[in-house]
């Protein structure tokens, strides 16, 4: 306890240090789940130009305003006059009803309608693609089982004609497509790796000048960051987030994950010796960890530099980890062989223990 209380005052004297592992761990990851909260977009606002005034068009709006991923903001009489709205993201679609849309339905012309959406937001883009998809193909199919329907008067005979081939498709591993629990399960874990790192640099403000000085702050540092890792995959199990296989070999992971990282800081900072190179040096380093995770972009799709640069960050390893064990139940074996992996990481904190060891006896 007496050492504790030595630990908090010591804590409390380092306003900085005190934020970075005490308060922006909870303020950052409150905020990140705040924003991804509704799991999945909804509501987006569209434009919509009818062109036609008709029963038929009357049913493709509603159609749209059924759709849980979007809805009609604003009704417009021209392509023109939608076009500010859509640069300035007032709306994220227009969709455009042409003229004689019934009449070229009834008659057997076929009828287009036009959606144009915002493509420089990539994730609304393929939500409002997909919802618009499905809006069209419920149209589709009602306007041939209607037509289909006056021909055979059997609703059964109807329906399988105007659908000859149903679809079967089975998601896995996040079914109801929640992006909160794509980016979340990412998200955090960066978040821990840079608070970290930077947390690192602060211990080592002041130059320490035993290996026994250093070492108790790594370890002290790693401890902290530990804990609120075995918190985050807590809350994400809490949140109903697939945990299918072992949760010690991710506290394994996340063990050897704010080792690394810190050893890699112990490195930098025994070279440079300079606390303001030091926190450029690691913000460039862990910055694009989102990026290079292998999460948002596959890694068999990235060239040469990108992969090199992945490979070279231990929280590309352990998202690999996470993705293994928590959605997939991944065997022991491959988990341990990740883990092997992630070990090479403690080798900087050797070589800046053997740094300082040096610069001292000089």
């Amino acid at each position: 306890m007496k050492k504790l209380i030595q630990l908090w005052k010591f804590l409390t004297r380092r306003f900085i240090l005190f934020l970075l592992c005490f308060v922006l761990p909870i303020l950052i990851g409150w905020f990140m789940y705040e924003i991804f909260s509704a799991s999945i977009p909804k509501n987006l606002p569209i434009g919509f130009v009818d062109l036609d005034n008709t029963t038929t068009s009357a049913d493709v709006r509603f159609s749209i305003n059924a759709s849980p991923t979007m809805y009609i903001h604003t009704y417009y009489t021209s392509i023109a006059q939608a076009k500010q709205d859509l640069a300035t993201a007032k709306i994220y679609a227009l969709a455009i009803i042409p003229r004689n849309f019934q009449q070229d339905i009834y008659l057997g012309k076929g009828a287009c309608i036009a959606l144009y959406y915002n493509a420089q937001f990539v994730l609304i883009g393929k939500a409002l693609n997909s919802a618009f998809a499905q809006v069209i193909g419920t149209l589709n199919a009602q306007q041939s089982v209607a037509h289909n329907l006056i021909a055979d008067q059997d609703m059964k005979l109807a329906l399988s004609k105007a659908m000859p081939i149903f679809s079967q498709i089975i998601p896995l591993y996040n079914a109801n497509n929640n992006y909160a629990q794509f980016l979340l399960t990412l998200l955090l874990p960066c978040m821990l790796q840079i608070l970290s790192a930077l947390a690192m640099v602060q211990l080592l403000k002041n130059r320490p000048y035993s290996f026994k000085s250093l070492f108790i702050r790594y370890i002290g540092n790693s401890c902290v960051f530990l804990i609120w890792g075995i918190c985050m995959l807590l809350f994400l199990k809490n949140l109903g987030y697939e945990l299918r296989g072992s949760l010690g070999l991710l506290i394994m992971g996340l063990t050897i994950l704010m080792l690394g990282i810190n050893g890699v800081v112990v490195f930098l900072q025994s070279i440079l010796l300079d606390i303001k190179k030091s926190i450029g040096v690691i913000a460039v380093y862990t910055a694009p960890s989102l990026a290079f995770a292998g999460v948002t972009y596959p890694q068999n799709s990235m060239n040469l530099i990108a992969l090199i640069w992945s490979k070279f960050l231990p929280i590309s390893s352990f998202m690999e980890l996470y993705v293994q064990q928590a959605n997939y139940g991944g065997s022991v074996s491959g988990a341990m062989h990740i883990l092997l992996q992630m070990c090479i990481f403690l080798i900087f904190f050797v070589l800046g223990s053997i740094i300082y060891t040096q610069r001292k006896t000089q």
